[in-house]
C-alpha cells in the first residue's frame, strides 16, 4: 500500500445500496465480513462474491481462523485488494502471507484498551504483536479496541494517545478502527495520523444495514477532510 492521502474504509456491508453509498461518500476500501459466526454482519463466502462482484472500491474480506488455501479462493473470488485477518498467531498470518503471495494485501488487526490505565505497557504489547505480524508477512495494522468480548466490533474508541505513539513508531499504515463516526474523523486523524480509517456501526440502522443519512453525513465529514 503506497503512501499518500488518509483513506477511508467502510466494514460491514452487506447490501449493494450501501456499498454505493460508501462509495459515493469518498471509501477506498469496502470491508466485507465473510462467515464470522459472532457477527450480525457476516456473509456467507458467496454472498461476498456477488457483493464484490459490483464492487468499484477495492474489497477486503475480514475473515477469522479461515485456513489459508480457502482465504486464498475467497481472495480470487472477491478480487480482494487484502484481506482482514482476525485470529490465530504470527505462524497462521505467515502461512496466509505465503499462500496469498502477491494476490492480496493481509491487514491485521491489534488491540488497544478503551483508556490504558498503563499506555507504555499498552504501546509495548501493541508494538510487539505488530513487529511479529509485519515479519509474518502482514501489510498493514488495524488499530482496534480491545474489551473483554475481543478485538473490534464493539463501537467504542480505542486510546488515541497510544495509537499515535504506535503511529509515529512503525513505519507502515496503520488503520484505525473503534467506534469512529462521522463526527470525530477529523479529531481521530488530527489525534493520531493514522493512515486511513475504518467506520462501520456508526453509519447503521441495524447491524449489517447503512443509514443513507449516516452515509450523506460521511460524505460531508470526509469532502471537509479532503478538502483541507
Amino acid at each position: 500500500m503506497a503512501a499518500d492521502a488518509p483513506f477511508l474504509k467502510v466494514c460491514g456491508l452487506t447490501r449493494v445500496a450501501d456499498m454505493r453509498g460508501a462509495e459515493a461518500a469518498g471509501a477506498r476500501f469496502c470491508g466485507l465480513i465473510v462467515e464470522i459466526a459472532r457477527s450480525p454482519r457476516a456473509l456467507t463466502r458467496e454472498q461476498a462474491a456477488l457483493l464484490a462482484r459490483g464492487c468499484r472500491a477495492r474489497p477486503v474480506p475480514v475473515v477469522e481462523g479461515m485456513p489459508p488455501d480457502e482465504i486464498a479462493a475467497l481472495a480470487q473470488a472477491t478480487r480482494a485488494y487484502a484481506v482482514q485477518l482476525h485470529g490465530g498467531d504470527a505462524d497462521y498470518v505467515h502461512a496466509v502471507a505465503q499462500t496469498l503471495g502477491a494476490a492480496a494485501e493481509v491487514w491485521r488487526p491489534v488491540g488497544l484498551p478503551e483508556k490504558a490505565a498503563d499506555r507504555e505497557t499498552a504501546i509495548a504489547e501493541a508494538l510487539a504483536e505488530i513487529g511479529a505480524a509485519l515479519e509474518a508477512g502482514a501489510t498493514a495494522i488495524v488499530l482496534d479496541t480491545r474489551t473483554a468480548a475481543g478485538t473490534g466490533g464493539s463501537g467504542r474508541t480505542c486510546d488515541w494517545e497510544a495509537a499515535a505513539e504506535i503511529v509515529r513508531r512503525r513505519d507502515c499504515p496503520v488503520i484505525l478502527a473503534g467506534g469512529l463516526t462521522p463526527e470525530n474523523l477529523g479529531d481521530a486523524l488530527a489525534a493520531t495520523g493514522a493512515a486511513g480509517l475504518d467506520l462501520s456501526s456508526a453509519l447503521e440502522r441495524a447491524p449489517g444495514r447503512k443509514c443513507p443519512l449516516r452515509l450523506r453525513d460521511l460524505a460531508r465529514a470526509w469532502a471537509a477532510i479532503a478538502g483541507r
